[in-house]
């Protein structure tokens, strides 16, 4: 009955911790992670072997960075949403497997900006007639979009291998909140557990029922594209990137969404058309990178089978065009040896 306690844990933390939202759910991060993996040929080299070598470890790090809960009680300049706090956990990082974890908290803050500066601000403007409406909906509704394999992937990553390495380097590097690192921890791990759930499944699916607010197949997209292209491009120039420009946090643009959520969600015959033009004034859409998401396609890497991902999560790629890639990356090397469970 114990993963009953930690189920139950995390849906309070869902209701009353502000901040225990994610930006973009486990199962985008995931989707962006395994694309990457996917397309190794783009990134530097040294990057590339370590994320051959270590794609375990790489995804983890690519949801793990949402570990923290009340991040806003951290000491001062110590969000764990801070570039220099990801960038510190590299440089503390001291194997190449941690390093490999480190890459992906980075590529989680990357594709955060996106999800934080205009994602969000956009979806809570342009629904401000709605007050129910609010972060959990739109990031798990996203994560619903794009398909339950992606949420199944994430269940099986951290109940299924054991990050024991990983989890002492955050916590070597994180600082407490409210919580210890262990508290956070089992928080997380039910977090990830309620999202593939059941009974949180159908309760969301009644949700959707009687909402009139939707993301279409365009949107999310254009979404997945945009997240894709600032995570390769962080990993392409790190510091000299696009997304190292803007704030993980967002939280300059959710202010300023807030803000004209209640000027104008109060007029209740402010039309839609008004609301999607305020978004465009304040939250205009980034600029289009060089194109990383459309030359994914014809760049070396792996295949990741989140099908099989208890017995095989990392295979050689086969081309999405049907034909086997020729030199691209051989069998995974997993260091994952046991099964550290929690329920």
């Amino acid at each position: 009955m114990r993963w009953l306690h930690i189920l139950g844990l995390a849906a309070l933390a869902v209701l009353w911790i502000p901040d225990a939202a994610y930006a973009w759910g486990p199962g985008m991060h995931i989707l962006v992670g395994t694309e990457l993996l996917g397309a190794l040929a783009l990134l530097p080299a040294a990057v590339a072997e370590i994320l051959r070598r270590y794609p375990l470890d790489f995804l983890y790090g690519s949801i793990a960075a949402d570990i923290t809960f009340a991040k806003k009680y951290a000491p001062v300049g110590r969000h764990s949403h801070h570039w220099h706090v990801g960038e510190e956990l590299y440089d503390e990082a001291d194997s190449d497997a941690t390093r490999a974890c480190a890459l992906g908290y980075l590529c989680h803050l990357a594709g955060d900006t996106i999800a934080h500066n205009y994602f969000l601000p956009r979806r809570l403007l342009t629904s401000a007639n709605t007050q129910a409406i609010g972060h959990s909906y739109w990031e798990h509704r996203m994560d619903i979009h794009l398909g339950q394999a992606y949420l199944r992937a994430a269940f099986h990553l951290i109940t299924d291998f054991d990050h024991l390495h990983n989890d002492r380097l955050l916590d070597r590097v994180l600082d407490r909140t409210v919580f210890s690192f262990r508290t956070n921890r089992r928080i997380f791990r039910g977090m990830i557990r309620l999202a593939d759930h059941d009974t949180w499944q159908a309760m969301f699916d009644r949700m959707l029922d009687y909402s009139r607010w939707d993301v279409d197949d365009d949107e999310v997209a254009k979404w997945v594209r945009y997240t894709f292209d600032f995570a390769c491009d962080y990993l392409i120039d790190r510091k000299d990137s696009v997304p190292a420009e803007l704030d993980p946090t967002g939280e300059r643009a959710l202010s300023k969404a807030k803000m004209l959520n209640r000027e104008y969600g109060v007029r209740k015959t402010q039309r839609q058309e008004e609301f999607a033009r305020l978004a465009d004034e304040w939250f205009p859409l980034p600029a289009e990178l060089p194109g990383w998401w459309e030359k994914r396609l014809a760049a070396e890497g792996m295949w990741v089978d989140l099908v099989h991902l208890k017995a095989h999560l990392i295979r050689p790629r086969e081309r999405r065009l049907g034909r086997r890639s020729k030199g691209g990356a051989g069998q995974a090397e997993e260091e994952e040896s046991g099964a550290e469970r929690e329920g």
